[in-house]
């Protein structure tokens, strides 16, 4: 029962994340756009460059969410111990080290091609990116090689039975 109500506690927040993070991904053109106008910046494609740079990173973010919502779904069934566990766990590992890579290219593509280096809004945020995705993508790779441990040994100890 426990279980249960853990495991639809934790459904229903990586819901709420994913539809916070669509609401988010769609008011960002709109905002962006406000804020520069308010900045004296008008007529620029500016908040387009940014929005499809914002865009761009969010897909690796949302991969991971859709695969955390199916490895939440699929724990919270009869098939806790599935195979295709350690297989959703290595795509949002995989997500993770994707989300490395384009937030990095796109920070240097931002400063080189248009010259938008916000000093330490920049570094700063490219470095935390960086690590908190790199220990995710470490973690989630890690829990995906031990789940598929812990699979064998149940297998195993469902054969012997």
């Amino acid at each position: 029962m426990n279980k249960l109500i853990n495991s639809k506690i934790l459904n229903g927040l990586v819901i709420f994340g994913i539809v916070i993070t669509v609401i988010a991904l769609l008011f960002t053109p709109l905002v962006l756009t406000a804020f520069f106008k308010t900045q004296g910046v008008y007529n620029s494609n500016l908040p387009i460059i940014i929005s499809v740079a914002i865009y761009i990173c969010a897909i690796p973010y949302l991969v991971a969410l859709v695969y955390l919502k199916k490895l939440c779904k699929l724990i919270g069934s009869k098939e806790a111990f599935s195979r295709n566990i350690p297989r959703i766990i290595n795509w949002i590992g995989i997500s993770a080290f994707s989300e490395v890579v384009l937030f990095n290219i796109v920070n240097v593509g931002l400063y080189y091609f248009y010259g938008l280096y916000f000093y330490a809004l920049t570094v700063f945020s490219c470095i935390i990116v960086t690590f908190v995705s790199a220990i995710i993508g470490f973690f989630a790779l890690v829990s995906s090689n031990l789940f598929n441990r812990v699979i064998e040994i149940k297998e195993e100890n469902d054969a012997t039975i």
